[in-house]
C-alpha cells in the first residue's frame, strides 16, 4: 500500500504544477521547461524569498503564519474550497468528525422516507452512506445503501461499466473525498487501504484537487429499468459535521421520471 498522508509541501506542489503562467499574468516562454509556475514565480507573486518558499515545498517550516496562507493562496489562485484546505494542512482548520447523534440520524431518515418520488441518501464526511430511502436502493439495485462507501463503490468495476461519464465522476468524488475527510482518522485509512493500488485512483489522488459535492448530469444503464438520466444535487449540512444530502431527479415528464414514478409505486403496494 502507499501511504496516501497529504503534507502541505506536495500540495503546493500540486497546485503550482495547475497553474499556468497565463492565469497569473506572467508570459509563456517558448522553450518553458516547467508544467505550471516555478518557484521563483510563486514567491514574487506571494511577497516572500523564494528560500522560504523551497521550504515550505520541503516542509521544513513548522508553523506558516495566516498572512503566509492567504499570500500562497492568491498567488496560486485557489478557490476558497482549496484555500480551506489549505489551512488545514497547515493546522489551522476545523477537525473533521463523521458521528452524530442518534436522534439527529433519526431525523435524517425522517426526511428522506418524505421524497417519494425522488431516490435520496445521506453521506458523513468519508463518503459513508449512512441513510437512504427505499427508492434511492431500488433505483440503485442495492449499491447505494447505508454502509457502502462512495469511494469504493467508485472505483468498482461494475461502477466503471455502468456509468457513461466514468472519468469525470471519479474525479470529482476522489476531490470530494479530500475535502470532506480527516485525514488522521482510522476510517480515512481503511478506504484508501481498499482503493490505493487502483491506477485510476492513484492519479486522481496525485492532482491533489479539493471540492464540496457538486451538481451533475449522469446518465446510466440500470439493468432491469433501461438507460436513466438524472440530475444529481448534492446539499452540504454544515451542522451535521460535513454530512451530504444527495437527491437524483429527473425532468417531468421524461422516461427516467416514468420510471421512478412507477418504481415507488410498486414499493409503496409492497410496503
Amino acid at each position: 500500500m502507499r501511504m496516501y498522508r497529504t503534507n502541505l509541501g506536495d500540495f503546493l506542489r500540486a497546485r503550482r504544477d495547475a497553474c499556468q503562467p497565463e492565469d497569473v499574468g506572467i508570459d509563456r516562454e517558448r522553450h518553458r521547461r516547467v508544467a505550471g509556475l516555478r518557484r521563483d514565480e510563486v514567491a514574487a507573486l506571494a511577497g516572500m524569498s523564494t528560500e522560504y518558499y523551497v521550504r515550505l515545498e520541503q516542509g521544513r517550516v513548522d508553523s506558516p503564519s495566516r498572512q503566509v496562507l492567504d499570500a500562497l493562496a492568491r498567488a496560486l489562485r485557489l478557490s476558497t474550497v482549496s484555500t480551506d484546505y489549505l489551512y488545514r494542512l497547515a493546522g489551522l482548520g476545523a477537525p473533521r468528525v463523521a458521528s452524530i447523534a442518534p436522534q439527529s440520524r433519526d431525523a435524517m431518515n425522517s426526511v428522506l422516507r418524505r421524497w417519494r418520488y425522488t431516490p435520496a441518501y445521506i453521506m458523513d464526511c468519508n463518503l459513508d452512506v449512512v441513510a437512504a430511502n427505499d427508492l434511492m436502493i431500488a433505483v440503485s439495485r442495492g449499491e447505494v445503501r447505508p454502509g457502502v462507501n462512495a469511494v469504493e463503490l467508485t472505483f468498482s468495476t461494475d461502477r466503471q461499466v455502468v456509468l457513461e461519464d466514468w472519468e469525470r465522476t471519479a474525479r470529482e468524488t476522489v476531490a470530494t473525498f479530500r475535502y470532506l475527510t480527516d485525514d488522521t482518522s482510522r476510517r480515512h485509512h481503511e478506504i484508501l487501504e481498499k482503493v490505493s493500488d487502483d491506477p485510476d485512483f492513484a492519479r486522481f489522488w496525485k492532482l491533489h484537487e479539493v471540492n464540496l459535492p457538486t451538481n451533475y448530469e449522469v446518465r446510466a444503464d440500470v439493468e432491469g429499468l433501461g438507460e436513466l438520466c438524472v440530475d444529481v444535487q448534492n446539499l452540504t449540512l454544515p451542522d451535521f459535521h460535513g454530512h451530504t444530502v444527495t437527491l437524483y431527479t429527473a425532468e417531468e415528464g421524461s422516461f427516467t421520471d416514468e420510471v421512478l414514478r412507477q418504481l415507488a409505486g410498486s414499493l409503496e403496494v409492497a410496503a
